[in-house]
């Protein structure tokens, strides 16, 4: 590529910050960041020199004030509760220079996840914003322990402006680490949310894991190299929508930096708008842009009160993003043939907190369908175990290089991902390799959301949930029957959707969503319409885990009335149809004889 040599593997580099010195040397005067400035009033930007000199005057300044207090036990510094993505992208940088560990954590954690979090991870100094800092010292306080006191250090907001200025002829070098940074030491800890148990997990990266899923997965990717869809190169700039604390974002920064692009970031407080992600489009022409299925759906609504006849900017940045990637939770099928209709061209891949990106092939890629291919290079380290009929387990074995550190949930170190596939059949040697090799699997769902009915037969509801959530007028959804005789599904309305019809219209349209969910499984898995279906009213939500699926946990334990009372109908109605039935049999008996 013109301007950028592509690495050759992860482990050209000794760690993450080594390739960023060694893109800063190619890239000097290239820009780098574009970033939102605090009082909201437009954007400026730092090149790739400037974002370096600027961060190693940082890391000077803050030396004294960490590595004194870090030892081979506590090299992690975490990081609360910075709503601006500059400052927390300079604060990331700083910590990796310091040959330290950036543990970032969510502003969305309450007091005990962040103090669960602390204590679990041997955090040797917490920097909080200035905003933020009252709430970490109510969190340390929960730790403290023997009079011992926890550092907690105050990130106060620094003027960019003056940090280029007086950068400008510097010549200072990085401060040596206490523990330099090296492939097998923590580049990062990252929060996911735990979904399944609603306990937060942090998730420790090694510099050659994080690099290994950056260069040799997803650079490195048959379409990548033969030039094809997911083609990337020095020019292009990654919009970057969400805060700097997420994996995805971490993930995309690096990305374009090792192909000397740039990035787009946004202040978060307030809340990012579909405006801002439009206006910073009109002026930078974003190619690539990563935003989960709760974003998209925002863009479907802005969308959707956007005439397409009207020549605006939103029509010309639209045009100019080449790829929409997604991911982390499934996007309505519904919302994705309404954004692909309007000429967004989407992309999901498929990985997860502990071995992130497994998959970025964006060949044949479909609106909504869970369709993943496995490149030849990920394959090698996968093992799809027969789980049911036609369905796998994946496993990812512990010698996969992408592997976050100490995640192996088998003896052997594999890991487990919960996650179902099927094969997708794509040719007449009824095979699901493609013309690459690649083998190519549908996505069925998790087996934590699996269940047993009471006649020992499995049901499968994520499918069927997604079918039920093409209707527009229903925001989600979630079917149960575990240990039950039956299935039922309790729905969610999309309140600005559903308030444009009258009640039976908007029951009409959820029971025929269930019906024709009903068509795509087997007949054990059917929901009986309308008795076992519960449409909670407009003024209720199903609970959500922050990447905005369904938290089954919490549905049973808010819901549990509503879903105990689908079965005492159901029970009722089976008897009394029990009843008739006997008193039919009388009849004919007495008519017969």
């Amino acid at each position: 590529m013109e301007g950028q040599k592509l690495p050759e593997t992860y482990s050209d580099y000794i760690s993450i910050i080594h390739a960023f010195q060694v893109s800063v040397a190619q890239n000097k005067s290239r820009p780098f960041v574009h970033y939102q400035q605090s009082n909201l009033r437009g954007y400026k930007t730092l090149t790739y020199e400037q974002l370096d000199k600027i961060t190693t005057y940082l890391a000077n300044e803050w030396a004294p004030v960490l590595l004194p207090i870090i030892d081979s036990d506590t090299q992690c510094i975490a990081s609360l509760g910075h709503e601006s993505s500059i400052q927390s992208l300079l604060l990331l940088l700083t910590i990796w220079k310091l040959g330290l560990s950036y543990f970032p954590i969510s502003i969305w954690c309450d007091e005990t996840a962040v103090s669960h979090l602390l204590k679990r991870e041997h955090v040797g100094c917490v920097i909080a914003s200035e905003s933020y800092i009252k709430e970490s010292h109510k969190s340390v306080t929960r730790i403290t322990m023997e009079n011992t006191s926890f550092p907690i250090k105050k990130w106060i907001e620094y003027d960019i402006d003056h940090l280029v200025e007086i950068t400008a002829a510097s010549n200072d070098s990085i401060p040596e680490a206490v523990i330099p940074a090296g492939p097998d030491n923590i580049a990062v800890i990252l929060v996911t949310g735990g979904s399944s148990s609603g306990i937060p997990k942090a998730i420790r990266y090694s510099n050659w894991a994080f690099l290994y899923t950056l260069i040799d997965i997803s650079l490195k990717h048959e379409d990548q190299l033969n030039g094809g869809p997911m083609f990337m190169k020095p020019t292009d700039v990654w919009l970057l929508a969400l805060p700097v604390e997420r994996m995805s974002t971490i993930y995309m920064f690096l990305w374009g930096m090792l192909l000397g692009g740039s990035v787009v970031i946004f202040q978060h407080d307030p809340p990012l708008s579909m405006n801002d992600i439009f206006a910073a489009g009109e002026i930078y022409k974003p190619t690539w842009t990563y935003l989960p299925p709760n974003i998209l759906e925002q863009v479907a609504e802005y969308l959707q009160n956007h005439s397409p006849d009207d020549p605006t900017h939103v029509t010309r940045v639209i045009q100019g993003i080449k790829t929409w990637m997604t991911g982390g939770a499934p996007l309505r099928l519904s919302t994705a043939e309404f954004l692909s209709s309007q000429g967004l061209n989407l992309a999901s891949g498929y990985g997860a907190s502990e071995f992130g990106a497994l998959c970025t092939s964006l060949k044949d890629n479909k609106p909504g369908k869970s369709i993943f291919q496995f490149s030849k290079t990920s394959l090698c380290y996968l093992d799809f175990e027969p789980f049911d009929q036609n369905i796998c387990h994946l496993v990812v074995r512990s010698d996969y290089p992408g592997l976050a550190t100490d995640v192996g949930n088998r003896p052997n170190g594999d890991f487990e991902t919960k996650d179902l596939f099927t094969k997708s059949i794509t040719s007449n040697d009824n095979t699901n390799l493609n013309e690459a090799g690649d083998e190519e699997w549908a996505f069925v769902g998790r087996i934590n959301d699996t269940f047993i009915m009471e006649n020992g037969k499995r049901i499968y509801p994520t499918p069927m949930e997604w079918e039920i959530c093409t209707e527009d007028i229903i925001q989600n959804c979630i079917i149960v029957g575990e240990n039950k005789r039956c299935a039922a599904v309790l729905i969610g309305l999309a309140y600005n959707k559903a308030i444009n019809y009258s009640p039976t219209m908007m029951i009409t349209k959820v029971h025929e969503a269930v019906k024709r969910a009903n068509k795509r499984v087997p007949h054990h898995s059917s929901v009986t319409v309308p008795t076992m279906v519960h449409i909670l009213p407009l003024n209720k939500k199903l609970p959500i885990t922050d990447k905005g699926t369904v938290f089954r946990k919490g549905v049973y334990s808010d819901f549990h009335l509503e879903i105990e009372e689908l079965y005492d109908n159901y029970n009722s109605d089976t008897a009394n149809d029990a009843a008739k039935a006997e008193i039919i049999a009388e009849d004919l008996s007495v008519k017969t004889a």
